[in-house]
């Protein structure tokens, strides 16, 4: 199992995910992250935030290094090589 943290931005700002989930491997973090940035999309909605072009989740492995990022359009915007 691996250790992976998601954390996301506005384009501005990074909020840090401090604990991470841990995972067999980086198809099943991604598809979490997926799961994780639709979640926040439908709460983000609720609360009047409309524009969210420059929210994205990095994901980063237990030594800091960032494995993807994805957009919250669901398009993936950088894959990192490990």
């Amino acid at each position: 199992m691996s250790r992976y943290y998601f954390h996301f931005s506005d384009g501005r700002r990074l909020f840090r995910d401090a604990a991470g989930t841990e995972f067999g491997g980086v198809g099943a973090a991604r598809a979490f992250a997926i799961r994780h940035v639709r979640e926040l999309r439908a709460a983000m909605f609720q609360s009047q935030v409309k524009d969210l072009s420059g929210w994205t989740m990095l994901v980063a492995d237990a030594r800091g290094r960032m494995v993807f990022e994805i957009g919250f359009d669901l398009k993936p915007v950088l894959e990192h090589a490990l």
